[in-house]
């Protein structure tokens, strides 16, 4: 789903979800849509809402002018099945710029804590776009409606104005609606980071995330994958082990009062 590289903070997920709500009932004119979403007022924020969802295939408009809902039924009509099938699109394409800022910002280590916006912005036009962009493609007011979709997808969570990573809750929406996965019994854990890939490509070993991590093949895990497994660890939604003469050994970022300090080599998806 290409997110508009112009992102804004008024195009919100209650607001593209609701617009997709709307064309369950009909296939409404344009005009008559923007009068549904924002009957009181101007409808400039209605527009933008309408402008990304029709960017990212969520609708399009027919020969006859009517605008018509893509995503099926049963995903509009249950909010965690919605997020779950937008995010899915949103990191599916290694181009876009939504899912390459998010991949990036994945893997800017416990500093992207402290980072402001605007530091973001200059950092990631100076270390990725700018090998193809004269300009920043994001600027503070974009990452401000990136952080609105990273917090919807599970990425992370604000706190005191700054976007903490940690994408717990990406992987256990995943892991909700997976069944490849086996339950209730240890497997190891580069099975479980092939899975990951393929569900979560801008997270690490990812298709997107590649781009950026160079510390993957060394099996080291970036700081917001580390924080997001031991949450879920403690969580008790899935138990790390590090077994001993196991040779293939994964690295986390070291927390030595965690139970789980550094190394882990399995890993179990509770049932």
């Amino acid at each position: 789903m290409p997110f508009d590289n112009n992102l804004k903070n008024m195009q919100v997920p209650g607001r593209v979800h609701a617009l997709c709500k709307l064309l369950l009932l009909e296939n409404y004119t344009y005009n008559k849509l923007m009068e549904l979403l924002q009957p009181v007022s101007e409808t400039g924020q209605a527009h933008q809402v309408y402008k990304l969802a029709l960017n990212g295939g969520l609708i399009k408009i027919d020969d006859d002018k009517r605008i018509h809902l893509q995503v099926p039924e049963v995903d509009v009509k249950d909010s965690k099945r919605f997020a779950h099938y937008v995010a899915k699109h949103a990191f599916s394409n290694t181009d876009f710029i939504f899912s390459k800022f998010s991949a990036w910002v994945m893997t800017r280590g416990e500093k992207v804590i402290t980072e402001t916006k605007d530091e973001l912005a200059e950092r990631f036009y100076i270390e990725v776009s700018k090998k193809y962009m004269s300009s920043q493609e994001y600027n503070s007011t974009n990452i401000t409606g990136w952080v609105t979709w990273a917090n919807y997808f599970g990425l992370g969570h604000t706190f005191n104005n700054k976007f903490v990573v940690n994408p717990s809750n990406r992987i256990r929406n995943e892991i909700e609606y997976d069944q490849e996965l086996p339950r209730g019994e240890y497997i190891r854990f580069k099975e479980f980071m092939k899975w990951l890939a393929k569900r979560c490509p801008e997270l690490d070993g990812g298709e997107v995330n590649l781009q950026f991590n160079d510390q993957f093949n060394q099996q080291n895990l970036s700081f917001a994958l580390s924080l997001a497994l031991r949450t879920l660890h403690d969580l008790k939604i899935i138990t790390l082990k590090n077994t001993r003469d196991v040779e293939d050994i994964w690295y986390l970022h070291e927390v030595q009062t965690h139970e789980i300090p550094n190394q882990v080599t399995d890993i179990m998806v509770k049932g």
